[in-house]
């Protein structure tokens, strides 16, 4: 069977940026830290009972979570800013450790945050000072998860910027937040603690993706529709519109064919165009460290799509702050191109990528696969969760904090 997935480009969730935002994230380059946050736990420590198989693999900026069939959580990387592991603790982790309670069907990190849907419902935890938590309460975090009530129904979806969240409700995308640069898509710039309906002229979405200041959505026609900032060309309509963005969506255009999956960068967007062996990917935005993947470091961005060169066969799609990478349903194996400063491509190398390269030892399709902000996770057949890339919190969750450019196993998940 064809297997789909949707890119959250990473950390995907991440929007209206603070001012400090851009030497803490390292917009324009690969995150450094000077010194290694508080690693937390340590490979010494014990870990619990393994509960079951593992189901899917999320990441965020600097955190990663894994979901069991069972229901339950674990999450690792950091935590001592806003509590987005939800485990309580405020404490930066390089081991997994349980997070977000019991009777999860699906888990989302974003940015500064995680989400998951539970019988019923929805909770979020971590960073909240601007209502991104979907819980109707402004200038208030949480290490622990609170109920989402701000939508009309249980989302099937929930992505987050750096300081908003959008949520797929039966077709409809909502969002809520800080709207700066018209990330809430409303057509309005400002805070809003209530979540507000996308503006998608009537069209109805399958999937929907975000990351630092913008986001997309992917329609039922197979044409793609974002909103946001446009600094360099991510909407992807033909223009950029470094001072202004666009608070309604935009129709991506020059995709040759109808999208199956959609993903979010920092300042790039991309999406997988067609559902079969022959499948492509095709990138716009800023092209500065390989981000577009069409093998040419001439073309600093591109406000219209760009094929990235020697993918075929997509199936899944997933996007950093500043790379992507795919699983190819029919060859086997991982790609990923753009930046590569901390390893986050996965071929032993830490160079920026212009056209798409193999990751080191992963063979198949990866069962699930995740983008981080400077770090990329897979979850291989065995079942084990593997990641490779930026590791200064240790959301890499092998029990240290330097970084890895090949995929090395989470402890404790087998």
């Amino acid at each position: 069977m064809r297997r789909r997935s949707l890119g959250l480009c990473a950390l995907a969730f991440v929007a209206a940026a603070a001012t400090s935002c851009t030497a803490l994230l390292g917009i324009g380059g690969d995150y450094r830290a000077e010194t290694a946050g508080d690693a937390g736990a340590d490979a010494s420590d014990a870990f619990p009972a393994q509960p079951g198989t593992v189901a899917e693999v999320t990441a965020g900026r600097f955190h990663t979570c894994v979901r069991f069939v069972s229901g339950v959580a674990m999450c690792w990387g950091r935590d001592d800013d806003f509590g987005e592991l939800g485990n309580g603790t405020m404490v930066s982790t390089s081991v997994a450790a349980p997070a977000m309670g019991a009777g999860l069907t699906r888990l989302f990190a974003g940015a500064h945050d995680t989400c998951g849907l539970v019988s019923g419902g929805a909770v979020c935890a971590g960073k909240g000072g601007d209502g991104e938590l979907g819980d109707g309460v402004g200038d208030a975090d949480s290490p622990v998860p609170v109920a989402v009530s701000v939508f009309p129904a249980t989302p099937t979806e929930i992505v987050s910027g750096e300081a908003f969240t959008c949520a797929l409700v039966a077709g409809d995308v909502y969002c809520v937040g800080n709207g700066g640069s018209g990330v809430l898509g409303n057509g309005t710039t400002g805070i809003s603690l209530a979540a507000v309906q996308v503006g998608l002229q009537g069209k109805q979405a399958t999937a929907i993706a975000a990351f630092n200041i913008h986001a997309c959505a992917l329609l039922v026609d197979g044409s793609v529709a974002c909103w946001g900032d446009d600094s360099s060309g991510q909407l992807g309509n033909g223009e950029v519109t470094p001072d202004a963005g666009s608070a309604t969506p935009v129709t991506v255009q020059g995709l040759p064919g109808a999208a199956s999956a959609v993903g979010v960068g920092d300042d790039f967007s991309c999406a997988i165009v067609g559902d079969d062996a022959n499948s492509t990917v095709w990138c716009w935005g800023n092209n500065s460290g390989g981000q577009l993947g069409n093998g040419d470091p001439s073309v600093g961005e591109s406000a219209t799509p760009v094929q990235v060169e020697g993918v075929k066969g997509a199936a899944a799609l997933v996007c950093g702050s500043g790379h992507a990478c795919i699983g190819n349903d029919y060859t086997g194996g991982v790609w990923c191109w753009g930046k590569g400063g901390s390893g986050q491509l996965g071929n032993d190398d830490t160079s920026n990528a212009f056209t798409a390269v193999e990751v080191s030892g992963i063979g198949s399709f990866p069962q699930s696969l995740a983008a981080g902000g400077f770090h990329t996770c897979a979850i291989l057949s065995s079942p084990k969760v593997v990641c490779w890339g930026a590791n200064d919190f240790g959301q890499l969750g092998n029990g240290d904090t330097d970084a890895e450019s090949v995929p090395t196993p989470v402890m404790g998940i087998p």
